[in-house]
């Protein structure tokens, strides 16, 4: 909504927009949707005596259980191939577009003596603004990188803009004259460069990768992070502290999101076998609420998963054990309420 009211988006962006964070949540809506769709659809038919229908035809569980799970599996399939490539496409391309359109109000957003920070990792400010943000004097600038930071000082700069006409296309630099650069690394150097002018390019959408974390990376990309990751960690004795933090952080972030994509196929039945021992009632009017029993097994997933997820991003426990032991305890629950569902009474 800021970037709509402030930067005068067109509503066909708007729209996209809106399409690009619908396809982010698929993975987390889909298992949720079997389950409570499982656990109406069978509350339902146990409701108008179609259960009862179904046992008097001699038709077991497990013959009644079949149909849904193949819906089910039919759902992890393609959720499965829709992570691998489309997913993580559609987060880069919302995250990248929202950061274009954002750096396309730029001239009109600076204002004098105050700190502009919309583009990410750097922190701009001028005591001076003419031309609606064209012309700067006195310019500072923070640039927040992993492996450095850097400080730029100039008494002048220059904004040029091209590509107006694109939508989200846009190459954004910064004309700096007469200051300096201050490069502070991470093995505590410090480097000083002075300099009459200096381009500065603060966006650029040539290369189409503003921002590329791991949930938007496509599974062959994945496996090739964690390769180049797990030959760092191999020659750890070589890297700094600083490095080796941020390849270890790197590597289990990896791990963890690769897992989780295999994680959310087998969560998607499992789910649909839990929607189906809590949607069979009894009998016709049988008041016991069995949902609630499901709501509260849910909530244990979740609590159990991102605890587990928040652990294994510090290395604590495996990427995997912290993916898949929430699903397997609930797959035993489920299994244990399904060997006890009392079918011939």
């Amino acid at each position: 909504m800021r970037i709509v009211t402030k930067k005068g988006v067109e509503i066909t962006v708007l729209f996209e927009l809106f399409g690009h964070i619908a396809v982010s949540f698929v993975p987390m809506a889909v298992p949720l949707s079997l389950l409570f769709a499982m656990i109406y659809t069978l509350n339902r038919l146990s409701e108008d005596s179609e259960i009862v229908a179904i046992r008097a035809m001699g038709i077991n569980k497990f013959k009644l259980l079949m149909p849904f799970l193949l819906i089910g599996a039919f759902c992890a399939v393609s959720v499965f191939s829709l992570n691998r490539n489309l997913i993580p496409y559609s987060k880069r391309l919302f995250k990248n577009t929202v950061i274009a359109l954002t750096s396309k109000g730029f001239l009109s957003d600076i204002k004098a003596e105050q700190f502009y920070t919309e583009i990410p990792n750097i922190i701009l400010f001028a005591e001076g603004v003419e031309n609606k943000g064209e012309n700067l004097e006195n310019v500072f600038i923070q640039i927040n990188k992993p492996e450095s930071n850097q400080v730029i000082m100039a008494k002048k700069g220059h904004l040029i803009k091209n590509n107006e006409t694109a939508s989200t296309a846009l190459n954004l630099r910064l004309d700096l004259f007469d200051g300096n650069i201050v490069t502070m690394k991470s093995n505590e150097e410090i480097e000083k460069i002075l300099f009459e002018k200096y381009e500065f390019p603060i966006v650029s959408s040539s290369d189409n990768k503003f921002v590329n974390k791991e949930s938007m990376k496509s599974n062959k990309v994945l496996l090739q992070t964690m390769k180049e990751t797990e030959e760092k960690l191999k020659n750890r004795d070589q890297l700094n502290k600083v490095d080796l933090d941020n390849t270890e952080r790197s590597y289990y972030r990896s791990r963890l999101e690769y897992w989780t994509r295999f994680n959310v196929p087998v969560q998607c039945l499992v789910f649909v076998l839990l929607g189906f021992v809590f949607g069979v009632k009894k009998g016709r009017g049988h008041t016991k609420n069995t949902s609630v029993k499901a709501l509260l097994i849910v909530i244990l997933y979740y609590i159990l998963f991102f605890g587990g997820i928040s652990m294994a991003k510090k290395g604590k426990i495996p990427s995997h054990l912290a993916v898949f032991l929430p699903t397997a305890i609930v797959l035993v629950i489920a299994s244990r309420y399904y060997k006890n569902l009392d079918w011939q009474s």
